[in-house]
């Protein structure tokens, strides 16, 4: 049996928008004490919407297909997907929004990424959106893995932006399919390139009260895939809950709307739809969009006989 319950899903996708919508005003800052980031983080629940970006629109796209094309991924319609929900206003970077065009252009997803990225992006824009794939096939990993890579080849070809995507899935799988996730499972991710497995090595030994800002030296904080996927799966096992998770990503500075989705995915697999408070409902925007879609790919699993937990 695989496919996490839907209690998972819930809470991993709404933690994802929770993350996104509270890093984002911190983007590209310094890191700060814990304090303070308590304070930002309280700071940015007080207004009266948070507004998600390019990292919701993507995993929303990648669930659409999932869910309603095909759950295995086809490049072509992924992309299709991508283009229909693709908003410029939401913070894509120049990279996405160049492949966006040669996709409007005609050019295939092959030829529009070795394009852009001669060498492949390394970035880590399959890692933020891939958590649905992780919902999906959690307790068969290495569907988990082939999935993921399939996920990442539309936009990254570079095997360290793959890879990273294939740990973040790993990540939410094995939160989902546990109900846990703590410093011990770090060193267990699958990292098949070097710059993940060191960066994971390196989080799996970095303790939970060292100062955010030798966190953020040691493990990174950019927006590419080996600098901020450890950073957020370290996040994620030594905050205790969603909100400890997204406050520490917010401490780390850099990419923190990214970092803070990762995370905050992870610790909501675990956590479940309770774990995400009542009252953002009111200030996340899309959380009634992202809801709904949690609920699609829920019963996505469910009609084929893997929903476990309910």
């Amino acid at each position: 049996m695989a496919g996490a319950g839907r209690d998972a899903v819930v809470g991993a996708l709404l933690g994802a928008l929770a993350g996104d919508c509270i890093g984002a005003p911190y983007e590209g800052g310094r890191p700060v004490g814990r304090e303070a980031a308590v304070r930002r983080v309280d700071r940015a629940l007080s207004r009266r919407i948070l507004r998600y970006t390019d990292d919701t629109e993507l995993l929303l796209a990648l669930t659409d297909h999932l869910v309603d094309d095909d759950d295995r991924v086809d490049g072509d319609r992924l992309v299709r997907r991508m283009r229909e929900r693709f908003d410029p206003r939401r913070g894509y970077g120049a990279g996405m929004r160049r492949l966006v065009e040669l996709w409007r252009a005609g050019r295939t997803p092959g030829e529009a990424t070795t394009a852009v990225f001669p060498d492949g992006s390394y970035g880590n824009g399959a890692a933020m959106r891939v958590a649905p794939v992780g919902l999906r096939w959690a307790g068969q990993p290495d569907q988990v893995t082939d999935v993921a890579t399939r996920s990442a080849r539309v936009t990254h070809v570079h095997p360290v932006g793959i890879d990273g995507a294939v740990v973040q899935a790993h990540a939410v799988a094995r939160a989902a399919s546990t109900g846990a996730f703590t410093r011990a499972d770090l060193a267990d991710l699958p990292a098949s390139t070097p710059q993940l497995r060191d960066g994971l090595d390196v989080a799996a030994h970095t303790d939970p009260a060292t100062a955010p800002a030798a966190v953020a030296d040691a493990l990174g904080t950019a927006p590419v895939a080996h600098r901020s996927v450890p950073a957020a799966v370290w996040c994620a096992a030594t905050g205790g809950d969603v909100l400890q998770a997204i406050t520490l990503a917010v401490a780390l500075g850099g990419d923190t709307d990214t970092i803070a989705t990762m995370a905050a995915a992870i610790r909501g697999a675990v956590a479940g739809a309770s774990g995400i408070p009542a009252a953002w409902a009111a200030v996340l925007e899309g959380h009634a969009e992202v809801r709904d879609a949690a609920d699609r790919l829920s019963v996505r699993i469910a009609g084929d006989g893997t929903d476990h937990a309910g």
